[in-house]
């Protein structure tokens, strides 16, 4: 039976939005998830549910909630978790912690979903494939909706269906150069084997959601660091993103031939 899985991560400087994030996607959905996956790390909150908001706790306690603790802290990498233990049949929504989305979300991409069984449903508009060298040019698709394969990049603001979820990110050889190549970002990381694995890729144009707390919203946080520049003149994204291509032939000659990309 297919399920519609929510799965989220946070960190102390946001753990305050969660609860609310939370209570939105149950009370508020048209379509509520069966099921939502809050995934965090005991490097960060060292005394568990203790160090948690109350209103977070309360809602943990539901039977839809579900926390995890892990050991170590795999920052966004965490939510990721969820491929090891979803059936195949079921559909994983890709959730922030600090942004309050459309209430017809749920809703709006499980009818997509029907059509395109087989795609990854972005949430927003995303740009297609643009390198400049190594970096990453960000260019808005004028592709339409799609689907598209191996056109229109990934963003982590999606609904994934565990089937179509890249195999090789389950491969525990493979899993254990993650965190050295890409350790911040899911995308600089997932993003090549849906190239790869010719994964079609739908977006649906809506916006990035409302910040829940416009203080501490996209622009601020984790995110921000990824456009840092390094010494090299390059952001960071570009080079975790040179780091996973570079490291594995098989996304080196696919990146090389299709976008150009630049070594």
């Amino acid at each position: 039976m297919q399920k519609i899985i929510v799965t989220m991560t946070s960190y102390p400087k946001r753990i305050g939005n969660i609860g609310f994030a939370i209570w939105l996607l149950l009370y508020k959905q048209t379509l509520p998830p069966d099921e939502i996956h809050l995934w965090l790390s005991m490097q960060e909150f060292a005394n568990l549910e203790k160090d948690l908001p109350a209103d977070l706790q309360l809602l943990c306690s539901q039977k839809k909630v579900q926390l995890h603790w892990l050991s170590k802290n795999t920052y966004v990498h965490k939510r990721h978790e969820i491929f090891k233990i979803a059936n195949k049949d079921d559909c994983v929504f890709l959730i922030d912690d600090d942004v309050m989305y459309d209430n017809h979300l749920i809703e709006r991409v499980m009818a997509i979903h029907k059509q395109h069984p087989n795609a990854i449903i972005c949430y927003n508009n995303y740009s297609i494939h643009a390198y400049s060298g190594r970096h990453i040019k960000y260019i808005e698709s004028k592709l339409g909706p799609g689907p598209h394969v191996n056109k229109v990049r990934w963003c982590g603001q999606s609904m994934i269906p565990v089937s179509a979820y890249p195999k090789q990110l389950l491969n525990e050889k493979i899993l254990a150069c993650r965190d050295q190549l890409s350790p911040i970002s899911d995308e600089c990381w997932v993003q090549p084997w849906i190239v790869l694995n010719h994964i079609p890729v739908y977006f649906m144009g809506l916006d990035w959601g409302t910040d829940l707390d416009p203080k501490n919203g996209k622009t601020s946080g984790l995110v921000s660091w990824t456009h840092q520049k390094d010494a090299n003149g390059y952001e960071k994204r570009d080079n975790w993103l040179y780091a996973v291509i570079s490291h594995f032939p098989q996304l080196k000659h696919i990146y090389g031939q299709e976008f150009k990309y630049g070594f």
